[in-house]
């Protein structure tokens, strides 16, 4: 039995030969349990959510797609270098209808001569380029100009050269009166044409980009400008020439790029004290057409050179064609253990997620290239004997979780 004893202080204890008891580790131990277990309950459930598990309706989960340092390059490439001194600033791709490069994209800045290319659609739309105009005093504005004379008269396509060449106003005041009549009736239309464009930053007050309270644009609403012009091929052909003649006036481009930056093929400049220097310029390399827009600069070309040299150090285009042998994907085994080969035909683009050229490529920046991964997706014929010729499947080109392409795959 237990023998009960007491120490001087009047303590009790256990005495020789008694069992020992662990009554006051146990109580400790509870306390410590009691502490813990709503601690470890709240970290579980921040760590799992607050709802119950979702099951995804595909057989690629979603996962993450990016590290830090590769978003801190997105973040660069996106962001236009900070020496320029443009106010706005952005890039697009024509063919993927991607923007690559943007810097206050949406502000309204006077548009300079930049507002001619409204009115070079506006005349382009008429189609009426054959006509002649029989030039007026009223024309004769001064500044850029193709020197035009009072009382010649030239055709309508002639002036166009003029106005997008030597960004002449003559020519600018000429069509307009031309087209509507009126200038200020031409002001209306360019008005109401950029209201049908979604160009909700922009407006005009005449036809030739001289400063005018009110008068602003923005680098989207002149890149949507630019993409509806760029349809028509004379339009393509005028501002891609550095120099030409009409009669006996030779137009020298205003747009020094031209010849000078490798691919650059237009697109036109603009410059008045308020709105400072800008610049629109295509760029066409292997088939793929970019635009770049930089405005209020201080130096529109240094500006113009860093952005391309940035946006060609960030981007490229990846051809979409099946990977150089050996490889998996285009061999299998006939049904007595033979090699057949595989070639891929009949490239069926994804409209959602890009669009296609006639060779197609996606164009990819630095940190995207390792998520493109093609996958094959066999289709065995029912007697499970492959035949030349035969369909045998698809190959599905897939830029992270998203599908961008589909190609078929035979039997050679």
């Amino acid at each position: 039995m237990h023998i009960m004893t007491f120490d001087r202080t009047g303590r009790q204890g256990i005495g020789k030969g008694a069992a020992r008891d662990s009554f006051p580790g146990r109580v400790r131990t509870a306390h410590l349990f009691s502490f813990l277990f709503p601690l470890y309950c709240l970290i579980a459930l921040f760590l799992c959510g607050f709802g119950p598990p979702t099951i995804v309706d595909r057989d690629v989960a979603p996962r993450q797609r990016y590290t830090v340092g590769q978003l801190r390059q997105i973040q660069r490439a996106h962001t236009a270098p900070p020496e320029i001194s443009a106010v706005s600033v952005l890039v697009y791709d024509l063919e993927s209808g991607r923007e690559l490069m943007a810097k206050a994209a949406h502000l309204p800045v006077s548009p300079a001569s930049l507002a001619k290319l409204m009115t070079a659609l506006l005349v382009l739309e008429q189609d009426r380029l054959s006509e002649r105009v029989t030039i007026q005093q009223a024309d004769l504005i001064g500044e850029a100009t193709m020197r035009l004379r009072e009382g010649e008269a030239l055709r309508v396509d002639e002036l166009l050269w003029g106005l997008l060449i030597p960004s002449g106003n003559d020519a600018a005041m000429a069509l307009a009166r031309h087209h509507s009549g009126q200038v200020a009736a031409f002001v209306e239309q360019m008005n109401l044409r950029a209201g049908d464009l979604g160009m909700h930053d922009t407006l005009f007050q005449n036809p030739n980009g001289f400063d005018a309270d009110g008068q602003v644009s923005s680098a989207r609403d002149l890149l949507t400008l630019v993409k509806q012009l760029w349809a028509y091929p004379l339009f393509r052909e005028i501002v891609g020439t550095p120099v030409t003649t009409v009669g006996d006036r030779e137009l020298q481009s205003t747009n020094r790029l031209l010849g000078s930056y490798p691919g650059v093929n237009g697109v036109k400049t603009g410059t008045t004290q308020r709105s400072g220097q800008s610049l629109i310029a295509g760029v066409e390399e292997n088939g793929h057409q970019l635009f770049a827009l930089v405005l209020g600069s201080v130096d529109r070309y240094h500006d113009m050179r860093l952005v391309l040299q940035t946006v060609d150090g960030n981007y490229s285009w990846v051809p979409l064609r099946m990977p150089e042998r050996p490889t998996a994907l285009d061999r299998l085994f006939d049904g007595e253990g033979n090699w057949l080969y595989l070639r891929a035909d009949g490239l069926s683009i994804n409209p959602a997620s890009v669009e296609s050229g006639p060779f197609f490529e996606t164009l990819l920046a630095g940190w995207e290239r390792g998520d493109l991964r093609v996958f094959r997706r066999l289709h065995p014929p029912a007697t499970g004997m492959w035949t030349t010729g035969m369909p045998a499947g698809e190959l599905e080109w897939r830029l992270g979780d998203t599908l961008i392409a589909t190609q078929r795959i035979f039997v050679q």
